[in-house]
């Protein structure tokens, strides 16, 4: 009989994001963790009755696998995809990227870039453990949101811009 719970490092795991649905009905967002090299279909039709899973406030359960209706993996968009589109200058607008209308000033611009540069700024969160795809989502976004704001600004540092309008004032 196999083991109900087999511990593993987490240095041998890695983490897939999921939806699951229950018997129950239940529907869980989170992760399920393989094997170092392995897949989600190896883990799933494995000898074991039951899969560790990360729910997304980080809490971990460990779920019968006879409970679980469906398993669907998470499309999370690579990093590489990201850059295509950002290449391709039929598909970019920087407008549509910094979320302001055509009709935005200098002000306006600078300020949306900030806030978005904040939002997506990669080191936001390397520190705590996220998923390498949102990391490589983050600095594809952080990338794209630069390139818009040089091309609308003309400007190749924000910060040096604020510092330049400063000194011609």
């Amino acid at each position: 009989m196999a083991a109900l719970f087999s511990g593993s490092s987490d240095t041998e795991k890695g983490r897939v994001a999921v939806t699951l649905t229950l018997a129950s009905g239940e529907t869980l967002n989170g992760h399920l963790f393989v094997k170092a090299a392995g897949q989600l279909r190896d883990l799933l039709n494995g000898s074991d009755r039951f899969l560790e899973f990360e729910r997304r406030d980080l809490a971990l359960v460990y779920l019968s696998k006879d409970s679980i209706l469906t398993v669907a993996p998470l499309a999370v968009p690579k990093n590489n995809q990201l850059q295509r589109r950002a290449r391709d200058l039929h598909a970019f607008d920087p407008y549509h990227s910094l979320g302001i209308d055509r009709t935005a000033g200098p002000g306006e611009i600078r300020a949306a870039y900030r806030r978005l540069a904040r939002d997506y700024h990669p080191d936001k969160l390397a520190g705590i453990g996220v998923p390498k795809e949102v990391l490589d989502y983050m600095n594809a976004m952080f990338a794209r949101i630069h390139a818009a704001y040089k091309e609308l600004s003309g400007e190749t540092d924000p910060l040096l811009a604020q510092d330049h309008s400063a000194a011609r004032r």
